[in-house]
């Protein structure tokens, strides 16, 4: 259908075209004769010529000729050749914005022109078409910028709007590519102590392992999905005695990082030196944002994203414990400078995330007899800690929940998200209608439930209606003849992390 359109229009044109090359003969003859004569005579009205000059004539006549450049354009954009200069010398210096929007439709027929096929480049002749016709185009287009919201005028509010919310927007996008820096730094890690193991183990292992292809981008990842049975199960919850096989949800897919990898020869090498001198520049930057006119869900966000960064450099920086107590003597070390304050990871988490008490307060702060809790809670603190929180830091052990970044915008909805795909991946029912729940969640029952019972009603309702594991939950607990049917998950303090990737 579009082609036989075509072909009618290039058929009219070329009529057209033809008809006016035969005018422009008889006219150019007629004039050629009367300048013979020495004079330019008016054609009488009922004069036999072929062609009558007359002003009805003259209007059929122009018509034609519009009718037959505005056709002209239609054949040029249809075959895709139709340039700048094609346009009269008026148009051309009629309005500057007119041209700038030419411009702007010519990059975004560029960027549509690659998802469509060429035969669909028809669209594109409405554009030339409308300048012709419309004899006023520039006078009806101007309020069009506005309604579209043109990509000319687009930076100038948006860099304003930049410098008026600096105070606001930067902290918590600071937080995200400091955070996004780290994931990308821990996965390099990943890749280069796999590469290194495969240096290792000689040319015919190398060889086995060729198909891995370690390119400098795709490689990355193509190598970080390669799953073993840990990473199929990561809290080791099938290994456990009568478990019931069943999905554990989205943390089956997630990036494992283990102690492995964090070898100081890993960091050492040249290829993760672009990262950790843009981490430097992150971490620079966070000595100069202002948290005072943050809303609630902004600092939510930017101080789970700064606890995890603090944690994850800190293990960078101070390498793996090797006990639990030194575990809590590394939170104690990995600090971070925000808005000029140094703040220490276990500070950002007891302190700012979760509600202090007065003795743990005193106990931290205690220098030169200042009121530290005052300062902390007015610049840093959270009006009401979330308890979801729970699900969103990780202390870089096997039983901490996954690393993720998290947005000012979305905050709310990621932590909900983070708990319900926690939840599907620790919690065990066993064929002997047991219940096993991480200690991490009984440690902080508080924040949920009263007593172990209901810890386990309010695990049914957060997570998903149509999963096996809350049908097995309900038909255990329909089914108790003892008083108490939870028991305790330990708490695994080896070091390890799950990356959302």
């Amino acid at each position: 259908m579009v082609e036989g359109e075509i072909a009618r229009l290039e058929g009219q044109i070329s009529q057209l075209q033809s008809g006016l090359n035969r005018e422009r003969e008889v006219t150019r003859e007629m004039k050629s004769r009367q300048w013979q004569y020495g004079t330019v005579s008016k054609p009488r009205a009922n004069s036999s010529s072929p062609l009558n000059l007359s002003p009805r004539n003259l209007g059929i006549l122009e018509k034609k000729s519009f009718e037959t450049k505005a056709l002209h354009f239609i054949s040029k954009a249809i075959k895709g050749d139709l340039l700048l200069h094609d346009f009269s010398s008026s148009e051309k210096t009629g309005n500057s914005r007119e041209l700038s929007d030419h411009k702007e439709n010519h990059f975004l027929d560029v960027g549509i022109q690659e998802k469509v096929p060429k035969r669909s480049g028809i669209q594109k002749p409405p554009s030339p078409v409308r300048r012709p016709l419309q004899a006023n185009a520039t006078t009806q287009r101007e309020p069009d910028p506005e309604m579209a919201g043109g990509c000319g005028q687009k930076p100038l509010p948006t860099s304003i709007q930049t410098e008026e919310n600096s105070q606001t927007s930067q902290p918590n996008k600071l937080s995200e590519n400091l955070m996004k820096c780290l994931i990308f730094i821990y996965m390099r890690l990943i890749r280069t102590s796999r590469t290194m193991e495969i240096e290792k183990s000689g040319p015919i292992t190398r060889s086995t392992h060729s198909s891995l292809s370690f390119r400098a981008d795709s490689g990355l990842t193509s190598l970080l999905l390669q799953k073993d049975s840990r990473q199929q199960d990561p809290y080791g919850i099938f290994d456990i005695e009568d478990s019931i096989p069943r999905d554990i949800g989205p943390y089956k897919n997630l990036v494992r990082f283990s102690s492995t990898s964090l070898d100081p020869k890993c960091i050492s090498n040249s290829s993760s030196i672009p990262l950790f001198q843009k981490l430097r520049v992150f971490i620079n930057d966070l000595q100069k944002v202002d948290l005072r006119f943050l809303t609630y869900q902004q600092k939510l966000a930017f101080w789970i994203n700064i606890y995890n960064a603090c944690v994850m450099h800190g293990f960078v920086h101070f390498g793996v414990p090797s006990s639990p107590e030194k575990l809590v003597t590394l939170l104690n070390k990995a600090t971070l400078n925000i808005g000029g304050n140094t703040i220490t990871a276990r500070v950002i988490e007891k302190y700012i995330l979760r509600k202090p008490t007065f003795s743990s307060l005193n106990e931290v702060y205690r220098k030169d007899g200042k009121d530290n809790k005052e300062f902390l809670h007015n610049l840093y603190g959270l009006a009401s800690p979330n308890p979801n929180i729970t699900f969103a830091i990780s202390c870089g052990t096997q039983s901490s929940p996954a690393v993720r970044i998290y947005t000012a915008e979305g905050v709310m909805a990621e932590l909900e998200k983070s708990k319900s795909e926690y939840l599907q991946a620790s919690v065990v029912v066993t064929t002997t209608k047991r219940i096993q729940v991480p200690e991490l969640l009984l440690r902080n029952m508080v924040d949920f439930a009263k007593d172990a019972n209901s810890l386990i009603e309010w695990i049914c309702l957060h997570l998903p209606a149509s999963g096996s594991l809350r049908k097995s939950i309900v038909d255990c607990y329909r089914s108790q003849t003892t008083g108490r049917i939870v028991d305790k998950i330990p708490y695994d303090y080896e070091f390890g992390y799950l990356l959302v990737v």
